[in-house]
């Protein structure tokens, strides 16, 4: 290497008598430039329009998203007698009996042992998780008549369970009474 650095140093004047032609450089510096100002035309056109291509999409996202949450949360809210007002009549009339039922099973509370409490109440819980599984689908789809129908079952199936057990804590009580020998079944 010090050999070559040697022998180009000796030899300067002669290797640097040969100049380019007049205009060589100015030539070769605005090739240069045009190549550098196309490449950076056609970068800036691409990354201009994928931001605006990004910035639109983004736009169209987060608005589909607000108005989907804004339906979302007015569906739940929807009440379903403007859907089927039959169906809201009936559900108040069933909603309306059970608690009169279940009243009516409160009031004979003394009758019950500790274990039969707790054996009901685990029934109107389970019950009462079936019915919010039916609420949620009736949510989903509104104006099914099958989920209608289920719910309304659901209801007449509560009645008459509710119904049992008042007939069988009434037949409980008569039996405690003291003068449950002059009392015909």
């Amino acid at each position: 290497m010090d050999e070559l650095k040697k022998l180009i140093a000796e030899n300067r004047e002669m290797l640097d008598s040969a100049e380019p032609s007049e205009g060589h450089i100015n030539r070769f510096s605005e090739i240069l430039n045009q190549q550098n100002n196309q490449k950076s035309n056609k970068l800036s056109f691409t990354w201009t329009t994928m931001l605006k291509v990004a910035s639109v999409a983004i736009l169209v996202v987060l608005s589909g998203l607000y108005v989907t949450e804004r339906v979302l949360e007015l569906v739940p809210e929807a009440n379903h007698a403007q859907f089927n007002p039959e169906f809201s009549e009936t559900q108040q009339y069933y909603v309306q009996l059970v608690s009169q039922r279940i009243g009516e099973i409160e009031q004979m509370n003394k009758v019950m042992t500790p274990e039969q409490r707790q054996m009901l109440m685990d029934e109107m819980t389970n019950m009462d998780s079936m019915y919010k599984k039916l609420q949620n689908d009736l949510d989903a789809m509104p104006n099914d008549p099958r989920i209608m129908q289920a719910m309304l079952q659901h209801y007449q199936m509560k009645m008459d369970i509710l119904n049992r057990i008042i007939n069988d804590l009434e037949n409980v009580q008569q039996l405690n009474s003291p003068n449950h020998e002059s009392i015909e079944l």
